[in-house]
């Protein structure tokens, strides 16, 4: 993507409208190209400020009921496989399908935890502001189709702000702290789904399995809690994020 293509698409990455190849090409973009960075972070402020002063609008009931309508009506009908037609077909094709999953989840690579770790370390500005690890978790309420809970860190760990982001197709919600020896650690949280959240190393955290992985840098902790998915970015090393993720689940 050049600067110029990049600039054209700010305002449709700043609203959270570019999905896809087009969002990932626009990261990758603005994590080489301070200039391009620059405008983007330009962007973010203006909107965060139209945001602030203009309060989000609630949907009509009657205009609701007429989207979920429509979206129901256009739903396809379930697709029927023609080689269930063939029983003795079943077993070979449906070993073939664990073979490939198997394959996938070995040598594959989650995707949003490579989007977490371009997010941080492009540094986007956030859409809230402040200290308040309530207040800026409250300010998702609305804008997520799911509670915000921001994890309580130990020391002297404080919140510096939040951004709207999007996983895929669906809205997320990015905290970012500031921790102790200035350190920055971010929490991207969202609804999994399909998503796969697995990383290279596999550490058990109070009863939970959660992934880590190393990057120039930067660690990445990875993992599911309460039906939600958490990718945890910081400079920290491997064990201190470890520590901070501990304190996190008490």
């Amino acid at each position: 993507m050049s600067c110029g293509e990049s600039q054209k698409f700010a305002h449709a990455f700043v609203d959270g409208e570019l999905a896809g190849g087009d969002r990932d090409a626009y990261q990758r973009h603005v994590s080489d190209c301070e200039e391009c960075a620059r405008v983007c972070r330009l962007e973010a402020r203006f909107k965060a400020a139209v945001r602030a002063l203009l309060p989000r609008p609630p949907v009509p009931v009657a205009l609701r009921a007429r989207l979920t309508a429509a979206l129901d009506a256009e739903r396809p009908p379930a697709r029927r496989w023609p080689w269930t037609a063939y029983p003795r077909l079943v077993p070979a094709v449906a070993a073939g399908l664990a073979l490939t999953a198997l394959m996938v989840t070995v040598r594959g690579r989650s995707r949003v935890l490579e989007q977490a770790q371009r997010i941080y370390q492009t540094d986007m500005p956030m859409d809230v502001l402040g200290p308040d690890c309530a207040s800026v978790a409250s300010w998702f309420r609305g804008r997520v189709d799911f509670p915000v809970h921001a994890p309580a860190l130990a020391g002297a760990a404080t919140c510096q702000g939040g951004r709207l982001m999007n996983v895929g197709e669906r809205p997320a919600a990015y905290l970012v702290y500031q921790a102790p020896g200035g350190h920055r650690v971010s929490f991207l949280v969202f609804e999994p789904r399909d998503e796969r959240l697995e990383a290279r190393r596999r550490r058990a955290v109070n009863g939970r399995d959660v992934y880590f992985e190393n990057g120039p840098g930067l660690s990445t902790a990875v993992y599911r809690d309460r039906g939600l998915g958490y990718v945890v970015t910081s400079d920290l090393d491997e064990d201190s994020l470890y520590r901070l993720v501990t304190t996190s689940f008490r």
